[in-house]
């Protein structure tokens, strides 16, 4: 065949110029390493989501817009509750954050941010009991029964700097009418800000928040920030001596980005020694060869996977949390071809003591599997191109490249090197050991009994369907995500303290005019609170903490204006009766303050105005933004769930309502995010499997030129498949966004094994089913033991998205090579005669 032919002119070429190939790789190598250590992690996971999807985009762009994961959380917690004796802590931390120039705002006392900008617009925040309160409060009785309670408070051992504080501020305590605005604003049913401090209710942490000046994707800003936040928790402690029972965490959304990208790391180096490892291991025992063999598979190996990160970092620059998974991936099957090559090279060595000879019979007998093998299993990786996802697109792209290089590598390099050692003769090369084949009986009874093992294998067909009527697809991005993150785990924590439950869905509303987006706000400020009332959400957040419906806010300025024509709201008066019971309970006041503090309280009473966009943009709030932009004029709400999740009928009511509001109200969040991705998903995975399976047939037809030869190549890698499945289905594996990809690779990766025992079976002087499993049998078990080492090694990722790739296609190899080996030579068996007219 005109393959054969080429590849004897291959073998010439080698021999002739051995030593230049090994130059020329070996400067391929260390160019490669160069890339290597230029490659950059990215850690988000919206990176690997599907890039034209509308409802990624959307998702992406309120993120992007209201800076929700742009800010890092630290959680200072006390063993003992007693986080009020570690204030001194609380102030290090924050006057560190302040000072740093990567940080532009801390947050962590709500004495901070602004409550002169709230007493100004107060009346606004008020209901009707809050009116009257405040009514009450500004008579001649009332301002006298306040100063009364002020001293009480003050003598009080309970007193604390935050009670003396606001007293000076706010003498006539009007603070206590906005508290409740405070206190919505910072979700702080389960917070206490009695002390001046977002202290929890159990006093067991405090919490600061402070927003960076880079954004948590600029992975190289987060490196960089993650050593300062490391500097100033040490140096507060060591300022601070060090408090016993005293620990630190950091959560949000830089933390994670950080977090994640270590995580990358550990998973891929750690994969990626276990599996050099155990293949190694794998390879001794199995084959018992010289070290210098090993290194050779070694060297052909590091080659392979140098020049594919080259090709990753030259393409895309970076690897994500999808394309991270590559090096496992593709290990074994570098190690695959090269055990073929090695197997056959040092065979016909031995045999022939001719190093030219050996390695034409090697390319002309094992170099064609290479060839279709490399062909069908790239093309089962490239065929994952028509995913919409780009963390799938790019695994396709760089692990299609990374077996083709894998083929030439070991076309060239390793048997250039392989002709290089066998110079000096065969000693250099031979195996310390003959071959064990055994297996003997086992193989004459899959020739004696093929009907027996035909009738077993349609059974467990029938048990494998039972399993995958039970599989599922778990879209629940919680628990996918990596464990043991400290960032993660920090969220969680603080989720379980402000009794925050749940991811939220966001109502995001765009307006060309202030004056529409107004209305929206109203409109929508009304019916998140009908939703609430109806129980059809839990709870919600929205810019009502920083300007209140404005139709509520029309009424109480009416409200407001005809108090402010009471002549007892008179400034001269009030001071009176101030100073008078001031002087009376002993305080020490400065006159011009209290003054100045009746004139704005008269004033603001007699002169209110609504709250507008535009006053929210003078007020100097940084948490405002993550509710209003006002580059686009767009606000959002955050709607948390009740008890039972987001399930499908309580979603379906809110995107109908929204729906029906047209197109400048959108509603995103991850729970629609993971539901609107996994049908994507799964339709996009069908198609590359199914994509997979048409070009095997072609180029395993294109090939062997038999039909009957194709049904066979392909039988073991779809029973294969249907086990996968059906052992998946049985072990409550689920399919997610990551591991969905795995369908098209395993009839990528387990469709070798049919081609190893076909070719044996077809290609030697002899058609009988014994002597291609002798020939095959112990290469196609290495390349499934060597596929579960690879791909098994990421079973260890502390990623659970990778982890599951690793097991799925684990049981994919085993499954596979189970049919490969039992059950198509049963069939080989009973169809032989056919099969001689499909010799090559």
């Amino acid at each position: 065949m005109k393959l054969e032919y080429l590849l004897r002119k291959v073998a010439f070429v080698i021999f002739l110029h051995y030593k230049k190939i090994v130059i020329v790789f070996s400067i391929l190598i260390i160019a490669s390493f160069y890339t290597i250590f230029h490659m950059k992690i990215e850690s988000d996971v919206l990176d690997v989501l599907p890039s034209d999807n509308k409802t990624v985009a959307q998702y992406k762009d309120f993120i992007e817009k209201y800076g929700t994961m742009d800010n890092i959380i630290f959680i200072v917690e006390s063993e003992d509750n007693r986080i009020s004796e570690n204030i001194d802590l609380i102030e290090n931390i924050a006057k560190n954050l302040s000072e740093s120039p990567l940080i532009e705002y801390v947050d962590y006392s709500p004495l901070k941010y602004k409550n002169e900008v709230f007493v100004k617009y107060l009346p606004l925040f008020l209901d009707e009991n809050g009116i009257k309160f405040l009514k009450k409060r500004l008579t001649p009785l009332g301002i006298k029964q306040q100063v009364k309670i002020n001293r009480e408070k003050l003598v009080s051992p309970l007193s604390s700097p935050f009670d003396c504080e606001m007293i000076a501020r706010d003498p006539l305590n009007l603070h206590t009418i906005l508290r409740a605005s405070l206190l919505k604003q910072y979700q702080t049913s389960k917070l206490d800000l009695s002390m001046g401090y977002y202290f929890t209710k159990d006093h067991s942490a405090a919490l600061l928040l402070a927003k960076p000046t880079g954004k948590g994707r600029d992975m190289a800003f987060v490196k960089k920030l993650k050593k300062e936040m490391d500097s100033i928790i040490f140096s507060a402690f060591q300022e601070c001596g060090n408090p016993p029972g005293v620990k630190i965490g950091i959560t949000g959304g830089h933390a994670i980005a950080e977090d994640i990208r270590q995580i990358i790391k550990h998973d891929v180096t750690v994969s990626s020694a276990l599996s050099i490892i155990v293949i190694g291991l794998l390879i001794m025992l199995a084959y018992r060869v010289r070290i210098k063999i090993l290194s050779i598979i070694g060297l052909t190996m590091l080659a392979s996977l140098t020049m594919t990160l080259a090709f990753a970092y030259i393409i895309f620059g970076s690897l994500n949390i999808v394309t991270s998974a590559v090096v496992a991936i593709l290990i074994d099957i570098y190690v695959d071809y090269s055990l073929h090559m090695v197997k056959r090279y040092c065979d016909e060595f031995k045999k022939h003591d001719n190093p030219y000879v050996a390695l034409e019979v090697t390319l002309m007998k094992t170099g064609p599997a290479i060839i279709l093998s490399a062909l069908t299993t790239s093309l089962s990786f490239f065929c994952i191109l028509v995913t919409e996802f780009k963390g799938l697109f790019e695994l396709g792209v760089v692990s299609g490249i990374g077996v083709i290089l894998s083929m030439m590598c070991n076309l060239f390099f390793m048997n250039a090197l392989l002709v290089w050692i066998s110079k000096s003769g065969l000693q250099r090369i031979q195996y310390g050991r003959k071959f064990f084949y055994g297996g003997g009986n086992f193989t004459n009874f899959l020739i004696g009994k093929p009907k027996y093992i035909l009738t077993l294998s349609t059974i467990l067909v029938c048990l494998a369907g039972f399993g995958i009527s039970k599989l599922k697809f778990n879209n629940n991005p919680d628990s996918l995500a990596p464990v043991d993150s400290p960032a993660i785990l920090s969220g969680k924590k603080l989720s379980e303290k402000i009794g925050k439950k749940g991811e939220p869905l966001n109502i995001i509303i765009k307006s060309n005019n202030k004056e529409d987006l107004s209305r929206a706000f109203d409109e929508l400020e009304t019916v998140s609170t009908r939703w609430k009332h109806a129980k059809i959400i839990e709870d919600y957040s929205s810019l009502n903490t920083f300007m209140p419906k404005p139709s509520d806010q029309l009424i109480n300025v009416n409200t407001f204006r005809k108090i402010g024509h009471d002549s007892v709201l008179r400034v001269d008066s009030l001071e009176k009766v101030l100073i008078s019971a001031l002087e009376k309970n002993g305080f020490v006041f400065e006159k011009d303050y209290i003054k100045k503090y009746l004139h704005e309280t008269v004033t603001t009473l007699n002169t209110i105005k609504p709250i507008g966009f535009d006053e929210l943009e003078a007020m100097s709030i940084p948490n405002v933004s993550h509710f209003y932009n006002k580059r686009d004029l767009s606000i959002v709400a955050y709607l948390y769930p009740t008890t039972k999740g987001w399930d499908k009928q309580t979603v379906d009511t809110i995107q109908k309502y929204i729906t029906s509001k047209g197109g400048n109200w959108v509603l995103v969040g991850k729970p629609i995010l993971f539901n609107e991705i996994q049908s994507s998903i799964i339709w996009n995975s069908g198609i590359a499997t199914v994509l997979t399976i048409l070009l095997n047939l072609i180029i395993i037809y294109w090939y062997f030129r038999k039909f009957l030869v194709v049904v066979l190549v392909m039988l073991p890698v779809t029973l294969g498949f249907v086990f996968t499945v059906g052992v998946m289905g049985y072990a409550n594996i689920s399919f997610n966004v990551f591991n969905i990809s795995a369908i098209a690779l395993i009839f990528g990766l387990g469709v070798d094994y049919g081609i190893y025992v076909i070719q044996a079976y077809l290609m030697e002087d002899t058609m009988d089913v014994g002597n291609a499993l002798r020939i095959s049998g112990k290469n196609v078990i290495m390349c499934a033991a060597t596929t579960v080492a690879g791909c098994g090694s990421l079973i260890t990722a502390k990623f659970i998205g990778i982890a599951t790739i690793g097991l799925v296609l684990s049981i994919g190899a085993i499954t596979c090579a189970f049919t490969a080996l039992i059950i198509l030579p049963a069939i080989i068996n009973l169809k032989g005669k056919r099969l001689c007219h499909a010799r090559l």
